[in-house]
């Protein structure tokens, strides 16, 4: 009987705010780019996300690489891209970077606790992923809120995953995990004994053999959950 849900937070609770960044290029760096050029651009970038987790990347060097292939795709001058993206990770307000919500995902989180699900976050980060979910309003929603950075380990690493059944007081059994991810979110929760279910908004992993949704509204639509 499934007890808890856990999700990631990027490209599954919240996704890039390319207004905020398209804005962040052109003041600082005069670098004039479109809010559809940088969707675009991210998509293809996203692809190679999981792939490095391979290569056993800390999420601060994965982020890293992220960044460099995204702005070289881009087009940004190769002599401007590291400081691009210390002002990024440095920036005061570095959460607002991931500050946009799809419609309909608040009123899923509440579905689910009004169907007495316990709910928690399980995401690789740099520490700023309490301080996003107040931002946007969710912090209530969630009985724990598990951050890479806070805890010392990352997905796919078992360590997370048990710490965040401990602090949600359930068994790995009586758990799912939501995640867009299949290196960390599928491989992670399902090594760990917790049913994983995949975001693949993009419909591209139809081979993958696990429990597939577009975005989290469809989370209502799943017989696990009736």
């Amino acid at each position: 009987m499934i007890k808890a849900v856990f999700f990631d937070v990027g490209n599954t609770i919240c996704f890039f705010n390319y207004e905020f960044l398209k804005d962040f290029l052109v003041e600082r760096y005069a670098i004039d780019v479109t809010t559809e050029e940088l969707e675009a651009t991210h998509k293809i970038i996203r692809k190679s996300v999981g792939p490095m987790l391979n290569q056993g990347l800390t999420h601060e060097s994965l982020t890293t690489q992220a960044y460099k292939s995204w702005f070289r795709v881009l087009g940004v001058e190769e002599e401007k891209i590291d400081d691009v993206i210390n002002a990024v990770k440095n920036h005061p307000f570095r959460h607002l970077f991931w500050a946009r919500t799809e419609e309909g995902t608040k009123d899923v989180l509440i579905w689910l606790k009004e169907k007495g699900y316990k709910l928690g976050i399980i995401s690789n980060a740099e520490g700023q992923i309490k301080r996003l979910i107040s931002h946007i309003g969710f912090e209530s929603m969630f009985d724990a809120i598990i951050d890479s950075y806070e805890v010392g380990f990352q997905k796919p690493d078992l360590r997370i995953f048990n710490y965040a059944l401990k602090e949600i007081g359930v068994m790995a059994s009586e758990a799912v995990h939501v995640g867009d991810l299949i290196e960390s979110d599928i491989v992670g929760a399902r090594a760990a004994g917790i049913t994983p279910i995949l975001v693949d908004s993009d419909g591209q992993y139809e081979d993958v053999d696990c429990i597939k949704i577009r975005n989290v509204q469809e989370l209502k639509t799943l017989p696990i959950f009736a």
